[in-house]
């Protein structure tokens, strides 16, 4: 068995807009946005619209963040670094008042991103004393709630060999709302953070012959039921997400076309989102590797199982599957596994 390992890590995101004029701003303890008099005042017609930009740089490049990840981490002792991919979108519910909010949808510019990402939202003047958001963009119930959906029956696909760009759909963020009392158009303070884990399976092949992964599940032995498919979050109330629907004792997840092509001594990387699951501390883990060369099935030890309790929300954990002649191994190490941990991303 590989050595169970934890490693602290702490993610999120803060995000700044900027604008023809700037407002200096500052941070007090309660999460409120404050700011002195003199932001601008410039009086606006309603066929006027504004010009919102959103910047974001992670300082250090062995910081993780949002849904897909670098997949060049190195093999040993990695880390995920920030990346945004063509196309990303989140959505700010913008406002006076946390019953007065609008949804203005900011675009990634310029394309893919290692480590920092430029957004911006063109659209309707909207008052700006009250803002949170949701990533990727979906919509808000009258009770303020989300539903979350990420499927644990194969549903969810990977197109290619270390690649993470499913991700992004089925590994929700928020940002809890900040209160800025002068408005204007600059926003500030924005954190968003993860509302599900990642599993990553680093799957190596120790043997001569190539094979083709096809599928992998992860379940518990004793079929235990604590994966979800589903569940409810409301963002201003930052509370735990809630999750519904009928458990099941398995999650499992597929790659397209003929399967993840694994070579002779190569290592290959899967990623698999899942919702805080129920508590498995009690039941042994079990990893099934279905490929073109037959199906193989190996049962963590129950001391991985004490140690991981549950996957949360906001972390990461690798499992490093190893193709040996007679069947498979797997070792397992956990990362970000600290709850409330931040890091800041300073403004441009």
């Amino acid at each position: 068995m590989g050595n169970i390992k934890i490693v602290s890590i702490s993610m999120a995101f803060v995000f700044a807009f900027s604008s023809c004029g700037k407002t200096e701003l500052s941070d007090n303890d309660n999460g409120t946005v404050e700011t002195p008099s003199g932001g601008n005042t410039g009086v606006e017609t309603p066929e006027e619209v504004a010009d919102f930009r959103m910047s974001m740089m992670v300082t250090e490049a062995n910081k993780l963040g949002r849904a897909s990840v670098d997949e060049n981490l190195p093999t040993n002792e990695g880390q995920l670094q920030v990346r945004w991919d063509s196309g990303d979108k989140v959505r700010m519910m913008v406002g006076s008042s946390a019953d007065d909010v609008k949804a203005c949808d900011f675009s990634l510019v310029g394309g893919t991103s290692m480590g920092s990402g430029n957004f911006e939202y063109v659209g309707e003047e909207v008052q700006t004393n009250y803002y949170y958001g949701i990533y990727p963009p979906m919509e808000i119930g009258s009770n303020g709630e989300v539903q979350l959906n990420v499927p644990i029956d194969g549903t969810i696909r990977q197109a290619a060999v270390d690649d993470s760009r499913h991700l992004g759909k089925y590994r929700p963020m928020y940002a809890a709302p900040v209160r800025n009392a002068a408005g204007g158009n600059v926003l500030i303070g924005v954190v968003f953070k993860h509302l599900t884990s990642l599993i990553i399976f680093k799957v190596t092949n120790s043997t001569d012959e190539t094979f083709n992964l096809i599928s992998i599940e992860l379940s518990t032995s004793d079929g235990k039921t604590v994966f979800y498919s589903s569940a409810s979050f409301n963002p201003q109330n930052q509370t735990e997400a809630v999750t519904d629907g009928s458990p099941s004792a398995s999650v499992a997840f597929g790659f397209d076309g003929n399967g993840m092509q694994v070579t002779s001594q190569e290592m290959k990387k899967a990623y698999l989102p899942v919702l805080p699951t129920d508590d498995f501390s009690s039941s042994q883990l079990r990893v099934k590797a279905v490929t073109d060369k037959g199906e193989f099935i190996t049962n963590l030890p129950i001391e991985a199982s004490q140690t991981l309790k549950r996957f949360q929300a906001g972390s990461y954990c690798i499992f490093n599957l190893k193709k040996t002649t007679t069947g498979i191994t797997v070792g397992m190490e956990v990362q970000g596994w600290e709850d409330g941990e931040i890091v800041d991303v300073p403004i441009l």
